[in-house]
Formats: structure tokens, sequence, C-alpha cells
């Protein structure tokens, strides 16, 4: 299947982050010849562009090679130190900021269930912004099963939820290597994922709003590890 990257500034965030482009098409390609002249670019209509793609692409359509899921000995392989668990994440738009910023925060792995959860697509690329680069994506059959397989590995587990045993982030102490869990939109983690965490942690909240989004609440976890 064909991945693209739609929208100027997406598309120039892809040349300046070496995302390996195999063309452009371009209603402006002037525009794009300012940054590069390496990168194949082709001239067409707006007419092909919306035939190409769906997403809005504001006259900017990058091609980009296959993207790899990895296998799950590939974490033990990098000696990874922490990763990062959705729980049959759904939106893109959460996905594509998700995997923005994991990559700033210098996480490098994600895992997504096979099932009932949000993939690679054309929405989640665009609004990571080149985030993806250097992520090394893993697709596992059951979250239960691969946390089984952490622990084995001496993983500490780690997730997002509001149960009675939940502590304030700012109040633990992590250990690592570390998994973290974060829930759906609409359920969060799951009943069977939750009772196999080591802690249970949550983000205080001081106004009248009730819950963050989780692009939103995976960005402050993340930035709370070493």
């Amino acid at each position: 299947m064909r991945r693209f990257i739609c929208g100027k500034n997406s598309v120039i965030d892809a040349i300046n982050n070496n995302v390996p482009i195999i063309e452009i098409f371009t209603s402006r390609p002037e525009e794009i010849l300012k940054i590069t002249k390496s990168i194949k670019i082709n001239k067409v209509n707006e007419v092909f562009l919306n035939n190409l793609v769906k997403e809005n692409h504001q006259g900017f359509v990058a091609e980009i090679q296959k993207i790899e899921y990895y296998d799950i000995e590939t974490i033990f392989r990098d000696k990874a130190e922490k990763i990062l668990i959705l729980d049959h994440i759904k939106d893109p738009h959460n996905f594509g900021a998700i995997i923005r910023t994991a990559n700033a925060s210098g996480l490098k792995h994600i895992i997504i269930p096979k099932d009932r959860s949000v993939d690679l697509t054309d929405t989640v690329l665009k609004v990571s912004s080149g985030g993806f680069v250097n992520m090394k994506f893993i697709k596992v059959n059951s979250i239960s099963a691969f946390i089984t397989r952490l622990r084995k590995e001496h993983f500490w587990i780690y997730g997002t939820t509001l149960s009675k045993n939940s502590i304030e982030i700012d109040k633990v102490n992590f250990n690592y290597p570390l998994a973290i869990i974060m829930g759906s939109e609409s359920n969060g983690i799951s009943k069977s994922v939750e009772k196999m965490t080591d802690q249970n942690i949550y983000i205080p909240l001081k106004g009248t709003v009730q819950s963050l989004n989780v692009s939103v609440a995976t960005g402050i976890i993340l930035f709370k590890l070493k």
C-alpha cells in the first residue's frame, strides 16, 4: 500500500527530517525546488492531487517508502529503557500527535495492537510532521501477552488510570526499563491490562476539566521520564 504525506508544511518537514521520499507531486514545484533538487518532483494539477489522496493536500503530496513494522525482539536487542504501549487508540490525530511527542521526548519504541486500533495512515503521518522518522513501531496480537513477555525481561509496567491504587505522577519513582501504557480515548486502559501493571499513575488536574486528551497526557508523562 502506498503511503503519502500531505500538506506543504508536512512535506517540507519530511524533506528537512530526511524522510525517505520516493517522489513529490505538487502544483507548485518552484516552492519545493527552493529546498531540494535531489528528490523527483512531478508537476501536476489539483484534480490529480484530489484523486491521489483524500487529505487536505494544499497542493503538495509526497510519496514515501513503506513503513515496516518491527518484531518484538527489537525492543530487547536495542536494550530499550522506555517503551510506549497504546491500548487501542483509535483517533489518527491523537496517534500522530503521540508519535511526534514521543520522538521529541527521545522514546523510540511504540507498541500497538493489531486489532481495534488506528494504523499508520496518511492522516497519522501528516499529524506526526516527520515524527515517525527513526521510530520503531511494533504490532502485537495481545497486549496482555506482550506484557507477560516484558515481565520476563524485567520491565516495570506503568498504567495510566484513576484507579484506587493510582499514584500522582510527581510522586512516582520510576524504575527502568519500563513500559508506559496509555488507554483508548473512550475506555482508557482495558481491565485485563490494568490488572497486570506494577503501578498505576495519574496526572492531577487543577481546573474544572475532568480529563486530558490522550496525546496531551502522553506528552506530560513522557517528559517526566529521564
